[in-house]
């Protein structure tokens, strides 16, 4: 068995992962790296990501980055009792690629416009005007996600997978305090987030985190 080590910022993408090991059941370590206080770009973390990008898993000291990438090596790692990722159903394995590639390519890009303008233009006097084409954007790409869950337990139907963490990652951004007044109903991803909540890996994750009811919602 690999040694794994997770390196992870409170709310950030990062928790997806962290609720995933905490899933699969695998032995792993995990350190936090604060992005609000810099940690990400000290010389230590960008030793392992010089990009400086948060999340990060050493595998036996062999990086590894992306959420997707991540998600996907722990589904594959773990035991055949922790089935989180398809295994004998190509399709629905590539169904499982596909929600992630959407969630990382188009949902968390979506957000950026809210609170993270300056990646996508230098001049705050124009956040405002990002923001007015920015949040139709938003709003519509987290309708679809909504549409995609209907009916369905978990997002791949019936079975939990290590697309379900990445889910309450988005979910839970979208409830922040600076963010929910522009975020449309979300009936069915609401449903699916508290089914996520109620998992004690998500609780055991979360603790870790130091994320608690009390501040969970906060920006």
């Amino acid at each position: 068995m690999p040694e794994l080590k997770l390196f992870f910022s409170p709310r950030a993408c990062s928790l997806a992962c962290h609720i995933a090991l905490e899933e699969s059941g695998l032995p792993f370590t995990a350190e936090m790296v604060k992005i609000r206080e810099g940690q990400h770009k000290s010389e230590e973390y960008l030793r392992i990501n010089p990009w400086g990008k948060i999340p990060a898993m050493l595998v036996d000291g062999e990086p590894l980055t992306e959420a997707h990438a991540i998600l996907s090596y722990i589904g594959d790692l773990a035991p055949a009792d922790k089935v989180l990722m398809p295994r004998d159903d190509p399709l629905l394995r590539a169904h499982a690629h596909e929600w992630m590639n959407f969630l990382s390519g188009t949902v968390h890009i979506a957000f950026r416009p809210l609170f993270r303008p300056n990646y996508l233009i230098g001049d705050e006097s124009l956040y405002p005007k990002l923001r007015e084409v920015g949040v139709p954007i938003f709003q519509k790409t987290l309708l679809e996600v909504d549409k995609r869950l209907s009916g369905k337990t978990w997002a791949l139907g019936d079975n939990y997978s290590v697309v379900d963490p990445y889910l309450f990652v988005f979910y839970m951004w979208s409830q922040r305090a600076d963010v929910v007044e522009f975020s449309p109903p979300l009936p069915v991803w609401k449903e699916l987030w508290e089914r996520l909540y109620e998992r004690e890996a998500t609780q055991r994750a979360l603790a870790t985190e130091g994320i608690t009811p009390e501040n969970i919602w906060l920006a």
